[in-house]
């Protein structure tokens, strides 16, 4: 058995949570104690730093059988996040083209091809704040793209910064209403970690993201910024700056979210996105195969935040006066992981009729029994003290191809989401190999 083969198993036969519903068995937990993404930053300081941690940073690392062939090797990083491509997508792919299966056989080498997981919720909100600072939601506070803050006795669009339904209100209006992003998630982020440790950190980064409110909080201690335009420069722009720091020892993180858009907007296993991921993997392996960019010091990574399943099946919570009378503002977290705030005294009605209506398409959880279990993270690594209060009541878990919501969908509706526990959204791929 290969190690993906044995490393995907254990990750599908960690349970450590008891869920009664006949659909249980679907449900894959992420794997924070060293096959998740949250385990990414700590990799890069054991490796970077070369000993032994000195504190948080460097404490929960990959599984040592993903990281310990390239210690004492490696003296660049190069982390690439293609934010939205699942491991189940890259597989189906890989087995019906040949060429694509070439292409990623090209960029793992004889290095490592394996699945990890992503977090709970699986959104970018959450996950990409996971990766920057190595810790999971409990202690970042970010459990969604959409949370009820009481800081603000408001409902919040955690990408924007700006009130829900708020369109006349401008991105990251909340810094005018008292809220500090720059201390919004109180742990340190890898940038921050390694300029202690003296060691340049490079992010090369669509130019419209940097200095957006989530960029803000996650790049906090960047040194080097590249932005760049379009899909076309991004590729140069990688080529030239690693060639500018070929065997200086640092850290470079690209982030792309193509896949994740068009899976939005086409759905996940369509032409426009697999051609998507065709192209960006090809692309990649040219841009890292070119002269003068390699130095057979530097360690290749590659990484999603989530994957992407399609959701045919809608059900408007509107529809369902109990549920709404419930309610004392509208519903957070993410389609596929909704949060509900509910008025007092109301949530065994709701339990109640989520069994009697919904036992075959959604599961309510506890969030006091999801925070204990560590579906958002182990509490032992840091609890924020916000973290209960925005998981607000009940925990919706939706089932494959379900989303739920407070209101009628759109005209054109978004075909493909993320933030649930399938294990098309919470398996993500990794790829690392010496370059």
């Amino acid at each position: 058995m290969s190690l993906a083969d044995t490393l995907e198993l254990t990750i599908l036969d960690h349970r450590p949570m008891e869920i009664s519903s006949a659909w249980a068995d679907e449900i894959v937990f992420p794997y924070y104690q060293g096959l998740s993404i949250s385990n990414l930053a700590h990799t890069v300081i054991r490796l970077l730093e070369g000993k032994p941690p000195r504190d948080r940073w460097g404490s929960a690392p990959l599984d040592p059988r993903l990281w310990e062939p390239y210690w004492g090797d490696a003296k660049r990083i190069v982390l690439f996040i293609s934010d939205g491509l699942g491991w189940r997508l890259l597989q189906q792919i890989m087995a019906e083209d040949p060429i694509t299966a070439q292409v990623v056989a090209d960029l793992t080498g004889h290095g490592t091809l394996t699945p990890i997981t992503s977090i709970v919720p699986s959104t970018t909100a959450a996950a990409l704040p996971t990766i920057w600072t190595g810790a999971t939601p409990t202690a970042t506070g970010m459990i969604g793209t959409t949370l009820f803050l009481r800081e603000l006795n408001s409902l919040i669009d955690m990408l924007h910064y700006k009130p829900v339904n708020g369109g006349r209100f401008r991105s990251e209006v909340v810094e005018e209403w008292g809220l500090d992003l720059q201390s919004f998630v109180p742990v340190s982020t890898l940038g921050e970690e390694l300029s202690t440790r003296r060691i340049p950190c490079y992010v090369l980064l669509e130019q419209h993201l940097f200095g957006s409110g989530l960029s803000r909080i996650m790049h906090r201690g960047v040194q080097h910024v590249v932005r760049h335009f379009s899909y076309s420069d991004l590729w140069i722009d990688l080529r030239d700056l690693l060639r500018a720091t070929r065997r200086e020892r640092c850290f470079i993180n690209i982030y792309w979210g193509a896949v994740d858009g068009i899976s939005h907007l086409y759905g996940t296993v369509t032409e426009q996105s697999i051609t998507e991921i065709r192209r960006q993997l090809t692309d990649l392996r040219d841009t890292l195969a070119a002269e003068g960019v390699g130095d057979g010091r530097t360690l290749f990574m590659f990484a999603a935040d989530h994957g992407h399943i399609p959701v045919a099946d809608y059900i408007n919570l509107a529809d369902h006066a109990p549920l709404m009378d419930a309610m004392r503002c509208g519903m957070g977290g993410e389609g596929r992981l909704a949060y509900a705030y509910l008025r007092c005294d109301y949530r065994q009605a709701v339990l109640d009729y989520l069994g009697q209506h919904f036992a075959d398409r959604i599961i309510g959880l506890l969030p006091g029994d999801a925070i204990q279990a560590g579906l958002f993270g182990p509490v032992s690594a840091g609890l924020h003290p916000e973290t209960a209060a925005r998981l607000g009541d009940i925990v919706f878990v939706a089932r494959q191809s379900v989303h739920v919501g407070d209101r009628a969908q759109r005209p054109n509706p978004v075909m493909s989401r993320h933030g649930g526990l399938s294990e098309r959204e919470m398996l993500v791929p990794l790829m690392m190999r010496m370059m």
